[in-house]
């Protein structure tokens, strides 16, 4: 996984996948557990693998990640698989965070509510456009310190807009 910069192994069996590999479950059950020389895939990955159809709207598949507390989520079609879906890539989706803002994120854990507070302004204030984050054509308001851009006291991106505008 580290050499090829991915996050998750979805594992496959006989053609069907059967379970994921997540950075999380190495870190869990490999980098702390004990007897780490004999584990195989088949004793860290979670299962049984949550899965959705490929017609699964977006904020459908949001709504199952937050609910199961799940970051990815492999998407099937027949059974076979077909893709993998994050929850950054469907909160980025257009009418996702409306979607949402409808249900109660009670019992999600911080892990999950972390993950959407970075795109999702519970108090709808906008502040500080971000280039980034588009909704419906629009930026939408600075995340600030939430951000991965946030460098000190700004937000790289804008920085180096404005000096990139000032040559």
């Amino acid at each position: 996984m580290n050499l090829h910069e991915i996050g998750c192994l979805v594992v496959v069996s006989q053609g069907k996948p059967v379970g994921i590999v997540t950075e999380r479950d190495m870190l869990k059950r490999v980098i702390l557990g004990s007897n780490r020389s004999s584990l195989k895939v088949h004793d860290i990955m979670s299962k049984p693998l949550v899965t959705a159809a490929a017609n699964t709207r977006a904020g459908d598949a949001a709504k199952m990640m937050f609910e199961r507390n799940i970051k990815k989520l492999p998407v099937v079609d027949d059974g076979q698989l077909v893709g993998l879906v994050t929850l950054t890539d469907l909160i980025r989706t257009e009418g996702v965070i409306e979607y949402l803002s409808s249900f109660s994120l009670d019992g999600t854990s911080e892990r999950m509510k972390k993950a959407a507070d970075i795109y999702f302004d519970h108090l709808r204030r906008h502040r500080r456009r971000c280039p980034l984050i588009m909704k419906g054509g629009f930026s939408m308001g600075c995340q600030e310190k939430k951000c991965m851009w946030w460098a000190d006291d700004e937000c790289a991106v804008t920085k180096l807009t404005r000096q990139m505008t000032q040559m």
